[in-house]
């Protein structure tokens, strides 16, 4: 496995949404030498992308995508990446071994899929995104300052995992590593979660009487803003990181039990205290929610 220098790779996109169109812009804008190709099932969306610019050309003969490619990159949700990583790899053993890499927000669920060892295997999950879909809603500085963590597995090439890092990097994001199962675990909480509180709020609004959404404001925006987002990914994330997402639930259930309690005592005492120091945690954490703000501007 000996790929050319990571930015004069030709990277593949199989499935071009939201996330690998703005992948495939961001290494446009940052000047990538290798070319940017594009397969999926159907031609539409590709024309898209090719018409926007994303991707030079395509092809709807996955053979012919992994033959050119040094670089592929499964952009799918999380069940159709598990149904399609098996039959990449088998077919990447025959045309030249290039290097694969997913941005499935699960990763336990994607390695469990494969057949085989397959060291050219980098498993990554950018964490970034929006609450709209499909390839037109692309957006070439999505990465800039976010995560991408990777998990690479014990038999993982290490020029492998430098040429995906690389490929991260020239789109703005910087990396992490992490085990599978912490990294499934971590997100369970950090963004499983919140959708899932994001998706009951929506709906206690949407049964209440008194229609109370029509009433919002900032408040209400950004708590159910991702409750918009594509329902078939949201699906497979809640089916595929079971476990891991009613433990991070459970716990969420605990801490609202919590804070009702505190509401139903009349305790404002204890309740200012509880609300101060998840303002102090949130500002804190500010740089990394908003890596774009410009340093000292409140978002609180």
């Amino acid at each position: 496995m000996n790929p050319p220098p990571t930015e004069a790779c030709t990277v593949a996109f199989l499935g071009l949404g939201l996330i690998s169109g703005s992948l495939a812009g961001a290494l446009k804008a940052a000047g990538w030498r290798g070319q940017r190709l594009g397969w999926g099932p159907r031609a539409p969306s590709l024309e898209k992308g090719r018409a926007l610019g994303l991707i030079d050309d395509f092809s709807l003969d996955l053979d012919e995508v992994l033959t050119a490619a040094d670089i592929v990159v499964i952009g799918a949700p999380p069940k159709a990446t598990a149904q399609l990583l098996p039959k990449v790899i088998n077919l990447a053993v025959e045309c030249g071994s290039p290097i694969v890499t997913d941005m499935a927000s699960i990763k336990g669920f994607i390695v469990d899929s494969l057949q085989q060892v397959y060291p050219g295997f980098i498993p990554g999950h950018p964490i970034a995104g929006s609450e709209h879909s499909g390839v037109e809603a692309s957006n070439a500085d999505l990465f800039q300052g976010r995560e991408v963590i990777l998990t690479p597995l014990p038999d993982s090439d290490s020029r492998a995992l430098l040429a995906v890092e690389g490929m991260w990097r020239a789109a703005g994001a910087r990396i992490t590593h992490m085990s599978v199962a912490d990294h499934d675990a971590a997100l369970a909480a950090s963004s499983h979660a919140p959708h899932m509180l994001a998706y009951a709020l929506t709906a206690m609004l949407d049964d209440h009487e008194l229609a109370p959404i029509k009433h919002g404001g900032g408040a209400l925006r950004d708590m159910t803003r991702i409750a918009a987002s594509d329902p078939v990914m949201w699906r497979d994330i809640a089916l595929t990181n079971r476990d891991a997402l009613l433990d991070a639930m459970d716990a969420l259930a605990m801490e609202h039990s919590r804070l009702r309690a505190l509401i139903d005592a009349g305790d404002g005492d204890a309740m200012e205290q509880y609300f101060l120091r998840c303002r102090q945690v949130r500002r804190a954490h500010d740089s990394i929610l908003n890596p774009l703000m410009p340093s000292g501007e409140d978002q609180c």
